[in-house]
């Protein structure tokens, strides 16, 4: 058992079930016409997920130091400063390329780079992640994302 890993998931499922409470009282809206607490509720029933995680590989992880828990190369700075400069690089590419380009390939930068995943591993999550994404919030919800590169396509808006 790992307690900074505990306190991390408390701590993480906590603001995610004040976000669930405050997006609640905002109001959800519909489907087709979010209201403005649909954001906050669902970005907070995805904290509780993650703290839900956490707490559980903080439970079952062995007391200690492990390799995971060790500086990056390059300083304590360097991944942050690269998560950065990812989503700089993300925003600029977004409009021009498109959702589905950008998003698989900043998934599987920050799956390889940060999760330590294999490149391909991190490439199939990336690209299943980007897919599921765009279709959550293009086909279901009906939200206009970038086309970009893929505009004449069926995955294009």
């Amino acid at each position: 058992m790992r307690i900074p890993d505990l306190v991390a998931a408390v701590a993480i499922a906590g603001l995610g079930a004040f976000l669930v409470r405050e997006g609640g009282e905002l109001g959800l809206g519909e489907p087709t016409e979010p209201g403005s607490g649909f954001m906050f509720w669902w970005i907070g029933a995805a904290m509780i997920l993650a703290g839900g995680a956490l707490g559980v590989t903080g439970l079952l992880a062995p007391a200690g130091r492990q390799p995971a828990d060790m500086p990056p190369a390059g300083g304590p700075l360097a991944q942050p400063l690269m998560g950065i400069a990812a989503l700089v690089g993300y925003a600029l590419a977004l409009q021009p390329i498109g959702f589905i380009p950008t998003s698989a390939a900043l998934l599987a930068g920050l799956f390889a780079f940060v999760g330590g995943y294999r490149w391909q591993v991190s490439l199939g999550m990336g690209i299943a992640g980007a897919f599921l994404c765009w279709f959550l919030f293009a086909r279901l919800l009906g939200s206009n994302l970038p086309a970009g590169i893929l505009v004449n396509t069926v995955f294009g808006n």
